[in-house]
């Protein structure tokens, strides 16, 4: 497989590392797929809205309304301290 042809492989948004975690504390992917090597993934509870963008240039996700952002290993923490 090609480099172009791998860019436009669909990812579906229950196979990326944050769906289980954001699921798991009520939030809705807007997102269903999306397509590329980087991608961003919406999500939404309540008004809260938080972006993850995952791919080759890392793994990290921001939330404007709270202005938080961090890695992957930082979300689960922020997902607690909402409840």
């Amino acid at each position: 497989m090609d480099f172009q042809t791998a860019n436009q492989k669909v990812h579906k948004v229950e196979d990326q590392w944050h769906f289980p975690h954001l699921a798991a504390h009520g939030f809705v992917a807007l997102t269903k797929e999306a397509v590329g090597f980087v991608r961003n993934y919406h999500y939404e509870k309540d008004g809260l809205k938080i972006t993850c963008v995952t791919g080759v240039s890392g793994d990290y996700w921001s939330c404007s309304e709270l202005a938080s952002s961090g890695y992957w290993a930082d979300l689960e923490p922020f997902l607690k301290g909402l409840a």
